[in-house]
């Protein structure tokens, strides 16, 4: 008789699924600076974004914009609504600008 193996997916599962853990990167640094922080799935993005800029003395957040693999989050969302679970790392900055022929 075979025994059936049940793959887990390559996804880090949080112990309260209500939760996401988030680390934010920019070029001044990381925040938590060690590892992640744990934020309920119905959070706004904004608010760990914010909260990451004062901790990093930013100042300026003018046009910044957060992208996990690539893809740009609607930071007035929740994590949940940009389709977020697990552990996420957010890479925040300036909108890269397009750059051209001189």
């Amino acid at each position: 008789m075979e025994q059936e193996v049940a793959t887990m997916p390559d996804v880090h599962e949080h112990p309260h699924p209500t939760h996401i853990e988030v680390a934010v990167v920019t070029t001044s640094g990381a925040w938590p600076s060690n590892g992640f922080d744990s934020v309920p799935v119905h959070q706004k993005v904004r608010q760990k974004l914010e909260q990451a800029a004062r901790a990093l003395h930013i100042t300026d957040i003018t046009g910044w914009v957060a992208l996990v693999d690539g893809r740009e989050l609607n930071i007035e969302a929740s994590y949940l609504d940009n389709g977020l679970m697990g552990r996420i790392t957010v890479d925040y900055g300036p909108r890269e600008g397009g750059g051209g022929c001189e």
